[in-house]
């Protein structure tokens, strides 16, 4: 019957294109009949019919039309098709320039604002709740402005901002008391507790569900079973399961109740938390029913939310000691958690390389600009130098030609010094800071999966067999080679203690894997600039490992000092030494070179340019000496 009915739509509007005459109620239907079909995820048909609306709505004067967006968006939005909705949005913005109501314009506004908030593209969504604030502000309807404020409530909570969070909750229950709105006051309520949540305060959002629960019992029965569920949930994590259970099947009996549009999505987590309940009262076929009832998923097309609840299962499977299905869940999640993150670094990666191309596009506008500006002046300029020294002075023209000359070219090169300069900086930079991140990724979160990984084995796996115990040491050996690669990308001792504590670790580590002695002097500052400290430690760290792989050092030394006006760096070694490498200097300037640099010397000599150093090295059979001035 729903497919019959769902077919019926489609004949009706198809054969509704004949009509030359379309009516507003016509539009407002054909949206309601756009709902339908995106919750029964025919999403192509509901593409398709949103297009002949837009089409259509052009008709119309732009109150209606900018009403018909706002509508249009909201059916996207409802069941989390987010890029259908920011596109309606986006077309709707040389509408809203047009018109003059700043109610709908206020709402198009408050609806970009929520899309950037899930996209965590904060400065749009900044941008637009400024926008909504401004329009709102025109209006009388006090109840649009205490709305969009839970808005900005929910995007600084989402941002861990948790002072203007609670200073936004506090404002808006005070405005709730104010205006005796029971209705404002419940969700001034709800926010409370979400802000107590984030910050795990129990004891708060134990209070503010109570209250809740008394507020919205007279009433507001819609309110009265997401309060119920919370103050389940806060008794789960106080582990007073008796009272959990209580509140549980209360709520579990006001959702059957609830009437609102939301009710499949109350019943989902109703259902998602009688399974967590029972699995922590180890009521293993309990635990199970309810998990049951949460496979009709109502975020099918949220792959976030999906790995969410992938994860969610894997727990209650652990807790119930179904470990093979806690596993097989968990496998699942991590394939989810990877495809979520490669779509969002694609999404990233067109959104900042289309962002850059613009940028570049403009700064080549300007640089033309620029370029005509100063050729015309020049020309003038010329011209009229021209006319006055060929008649009064003409050896006095020869002589300013060649001073602008030599000025341009002097200006030119310093420029180009500069720019190669600002290169390098900006490289270096951008790849200590994705070593940073790299470092705390690995340690952080493969790190943590791993053990999670071993931790299951261990619980699952008979350890007596040998070949699970070799399993357990592979997966061992893996955490350890991440610890290894995590610090040689950014040292613990760098970031928290600074230069000096880093060499000496770095050294240390060495000396305890191998047969070369460190003699190491220093009088360096710890007040240094953080970009010298670390080009200097990677300076230190390529050396160290050219001597290990090349030299055949027993002993090395390094010295870290000051030299008058400049910071000295010594590295010598005993070693073989390089017949490439005898009595070479090597400075700024990489032209000044004819030898061919391999990648580490280039590396050196990089992280050198950085800092504004030159490079001295002396190399024979008895030992290699770097010396750096900068």
């Amino acid at each position: 019957m729903k497919k019959l009915f769902f077919w019926l739509i489609i004949l009706s509007f198809f054969s509704g294109l004949s009509q030359t005459n379309v009516d507003k109620s016509t539009l407002y239907l054909d949206i309601d009949s756009i709902s339908h079909l995106i919750k029964e995820k025919h999403i192509v048909e509901a593409n398709t019919l949103s297009e002949t609306v837009l089409k259509n709505v052009l008709l119309f004067d732009t109150n209606t039309q900018l009403d018909i967006y706002y509508k249009l968006s909201l059916s996207y939005l409802h069941y989390s098709y987010n890029d259908e909705a920011k596109k309606i949005l986006l077309a709707a913005i040389p509408k809203i320039k047009q018109n003059n109501n700043p109610e709908i314009k206020g709402k198009l506004y408050k609806q970009l604002c929520y899309i950037g908030m899930i996209e965590y593209d904060i400065p749009s969504a900044t941008k637009y709740y400024e926008l909504a604030k401004q329009e709102f502000s025109k209006t009388k309807q006090s109840n649009l402005l205490f709305n969009l404020d839970l808005l900005a409530f929910k995007m600084y909570l989402n941002l861990k901002k948790y002072d203007s969070a609670l200073e936004i909750a506090t404002n808006s229950y005070a405005k709730s008391i104010q205006s005796k709105d029971s209705a404002q006051s419940i969700n001034a309520i709800s926010t409370f507790i979400d802000y107590y949540k984030a910050i795990k305060d129990y004891k708060n959002v134990l209070y503010y569900t109570k209250k809740g629960v008394e507020i919205s019992s007279n009433g507001y029965q819609n309110s009265y079973s997401y309060f119920l569920e919370e103050e389940a949930n806060v008794y789960i994590h106080l582990k007073k399961y008796d009272s959990a259970t209580y509140f549980f099947k209360k709520a579990y009996r006001a959702v059957a109740n609830d009437s609102s549009s939301f009710h499949d999505y109350k019943t989902w987590r109703i259902n998602k938390l009688g399974a967590e309940l029972y699995a922590l009262l180890n009521d293993k076929e309990n635990a199970l029913k309810y998990l049951a009832l949460t496979r009709e998923y109502p975020f099918e097309n949220n792959l976030k939310e999906q790995s969410e609840y992938l994860f969610f299962k894997a727990s209650v499977y652990e807790k119930i000691g179904d470990y093979d299905l806690a596993l097989k869940n968990l496998r699942v999640y991590l394939n989810l958690k990877e495809e979520i993150d490669k779509k969002e670094a694609q999404r990233y990666l067109i959104k900042y390389t289309s962002l850059y191309e613009s940028i570049e596009k403009e700064k080549k506008i300007n640089t033309l600009i620029k370029e005509n500006h100063e050729k015309e002046n020049l020309i003038y300029k010329s011209d009229l130098k021209r006319k006055f020294i060929l008649f009064y002075f003409s050896l006095l023209f020869l002589f300013s030609i060649l001073s602008l000359f030599l000025w341009y070219q002097f200006k030119t090169k310093k420029i180009v010094i500069k720019a190669e300069n600002l290169r390098f900086q900006s490289v270096i930079d951008a790849q200590e800071k994705e070593r940073i991140r790299i470092a705390k990724d690995l340690h952080d979160s493969l790190g943590q999966n791993i053990c999670a990984i071993k931790m299951m084995c261990s619980n699952s796996l008979n350890l007596e067999d040998k070949s699970n115990q070799k399993l357990v040491h592979i997966i061992d050996e893996t955490y350890e080679e991440i610890r290894t690669i995590s610090h040689n990308m950014m040292p613990n001792a760098f970031i928290k203690k600074g230069l000096v504590p880093a060499i000496k670790e770095m050294i240390q580590k060495i000396e305890d894997s191998s047969t070369i002695h460190f003699n190491f002097e220093y009088d360096f500052p710890d007040t240094i600039e953080e970009n010298i400290a670390i080009s200097v430690y990677r300076i230190i760290q390529e050396s160290l490992s050219n001597i290990i792989k090349h030299a055949k050092a027993s002993q090395v030394k390094i010295i870290l000092g000051k030299e008058k006006k400049n910071y000295v760096l010594l590295i010598k070694d005993n070693g073989v030494g390089s017949k490439e490498l005898s009595m070479t200097t090597l400075i700024n300037e990489n032209e000044n070179t004819s030898q061919k640099l391999g990648i580490g010397l280039k590396n050196i000599l990089s992280r050198t340019k950085m800092i504004k150093g030159s490079i001295y090295i002396d190399s024979t059979t008895k030992g290699t000496t770097l010396r750096i001035i900068f």
